[in-house]
This record gives structure tokens, C-alpha cells and sequence, in this order.
């Protein structure tokens, strides 16, 4: 089940995530790493100096040298109200990027992950690729057809969802990893966020003309070449801060989205992130909040 913010609540859910970009933002400035705003939030930052209305989320950046330095950094420094949430840092965690988190806040999205973490904002890795597209095709295929299968094994079905699974042929191979990882969830998910990770190095930073970032949602719109990140950083009004944005984000978003400046149709301005419990004001014990999420 999806629990839909109230006014008052999405107010209060931007207020928060908005502050842990800000300690994002302080971290970076402190150690010396780079990141960029992307996705819905460089649009935001762009067309609204802030996050999208209707949006609930917050995305950034990092080419792979700072992203690998920041995971570092986080498991060696303990960042007092907030911390980072990753497939090393959680079992349960079903996603292959991490997230920076509010550890005072509660949220568990989907009731078939038990995975517990704060409010956050998405940290993606910028990786070098091939300047073949036909390459990058395969290998953007290939992730995410590990990230499915790690998806599917992290996923926590009722027995009776899991036999539906075999009514439905497009199901089936959804059917035999669920199989397989309930004997074997974590030496399978090991394994998958290795070979994830392999295509995500396959090229060293710097060593090709595109850029990509394998986790996001767009598939082939996520490829950018890599003069979008050369030149001096932007820094722009977001909420009550200032972030970064690509020297080149005009051309980024159009690669993603097109004519960006133009508001999408009234019928699709919604969140596409799913609740399935939260707490803006306290976090809550696991197995509390995966009772309650399960219950609705």
C-alpha cells in the first residue's frame, strides 16, 4: 500500500530532505569532492530554484573517483544526524546506489522490502562508457538485468504471490530467482552487485568522451557526453541553499527530457515514489515500522 503525503506533510518531507542535502553539500565542501544536481532536481533547481512542486525526491551526482572517496569517507565517519544506507550497510537493501539519510526519520517504501532507513536523497556514481553506443546498449541492458534480479530476490513476497508468478510466462525467470535467492539471498546478491559494478568500471573515469549514470531511470537518456561536466561547476538557488549543477546542464536535461522548461500535462504532475510507512518526526524500531507497513 501507498501512503500519500498530506499538504502539510509534503511540506514538512521537502523541508527535510532539502537539510540533508544541505549536510551532503557541507560534507563535499569539506573533504573536496564534486557532485552535481541531476535528473528531477537539476530541472527543479532550473525551472522552480527549488524542488519540483510535486515532486518528493532529490537526486545527485558524483563522477566515479568522488563517489568511490565519499563511500569511504561515510564508513569511516560518523556524520552525528545523518548516515549512509547501502547494500553494505543493510541486508535488506534493495537498491544498487546508495542513499543519504536523516537518521531521525522513518521510512520504509514498499512493503515487500524490510528495509528501514531515514528521509534521503539518491547519491548515483557518473561513470565513464564506451563512446560506441551499440556497446553501451549491451552493457546498459546488461545492468539492468542484473538490477532486476537483485531486485527480485530482495523482494519479500506472500506464498501466494510467488505462485501467481508461475501463471504468468513473462514471469517466470522472476520466478526462479526468487527460488534460488531463498536459499542463497545473500551469496546471489553478492554476486549480482559485483557484476553490477564490473560494467560500471569496465571504463576508468576520464579514459572515453560519454558519460553515464547506470543507475537512474531513463536507460539510454542517461548517456551524456562528457563535455556537459567540463568548465567551471554552477551554483544555484535551491529551497533556502545553494547547490551544484553541471557546467552543461541544458544540454543533459534536454538529452533526458527534452524541452525541460515546458510543465508537464495536470494528470502527471505526481511523485512516482512509493510509502509504505513513514515518520517524519522520530525513527521508529524495525520491526515496529515493518509490522505497521505489512498491516497498511
Amino acid at each position: 500500500m501507498n501512503h500519500e503525503l498530506t499538504e502539510q506533510e509534503l511540506t514538512q518531507w521537502k523541508g527535510i530532505i532539502t537539510d540533508v542535502l544541505r549536510a551532503f553539500h557541507e560534507i563535499c565542501e569539506k573533504y573536496g569532492l564534486t557532485y552535481y544536481a541531476i535528473g528531477g532536481t537539476a530541472i527543479g533547481a532550473v525551472r522552480h530554484q527549488g524542488i519540483i512542486p510535486w515532486d518528493d525526491d532529490i537526486d545527485v551526482g558524483m563522477p566515479r573517483p568522488d563517489f568511490e572517496r565519499f563511500m569511504e569517507i561515510c564508513r569511516t565517519t560518523d556524520f552525528g544526524d545523518y548516515e549512509l544506507v547501502s547494500d553494505e550497510t543493510h541486508e535488506a537493501y534493495n537498491l544498487p546506489f546508495p542513499k543519504f539519510c536523516k537518521k531521525n526519520t522513518t521510512l520504509m517504501e514498499r512493503a515487500d522490502v524490510p528495509c528501514v532507513i531515514g528521509l534521503y536523497i539518491d547519491v548515483f556514481a557518473l561513470d565513464a562508457t564506451s563512446d560506441d553506443r551499440a556497446e553501451v546498449e549491451v552493457l546498459m541492458h546488461r545492468y539492468k538485468k542484473l538490477q532486476n534480479r537483485h531486485e527480485a530476490i530482495c523482494t519479500h513476497s506472500t506464498f501466494a504471490e510467488y505462485i501467481m508468478l508461475l501463471t504468468k510466462p513473462h514471469e517466470w525467470g522472476r520466478f526462479c530467482y526468487k527460488t534460488i535467492g531463498f536459499f542463497f539471498r545473500q551469496r546471489m546478491r553478492r554476486s549480482l552487485l559485483r557484476q553490477m559494478r564490473a560494467i560500471c568500471l569496465k571504463y576508468p573515469y576520464g579514459s572515453t568522451h560519454h558519460l553515464i549514470n547506470y543507475g537512474g531511470s531513463y536507460m539510454m537518456r542517461e548517456v551524456f557526453h562528457s563535455r556537459v561536466v567540463e568548465g567551471e561547476v554552477l551554483v544555484m538557488p535551491f529551497e533556502n541553499i545553494s547547490i551544484r549543477m553541471l557546467p552543461g546542464y541544458d544540454e543533459y536535461l534536454r538529452g533526458i527530457y527534452g524541452d525541460y522548461m515546458q510543465l508537464p500535462p495536470e494528470e502527471k504532475r505526481a511523485s512516482h515514489h512509493t510509502k509504505a510507512y513513514y515518520n517524519l518526526k522520530a525513527r521508529e524500531p524495525e520491526d515496529v515500522v515493518i509490522r505497521k507497513a505489512k498491516k497498511g
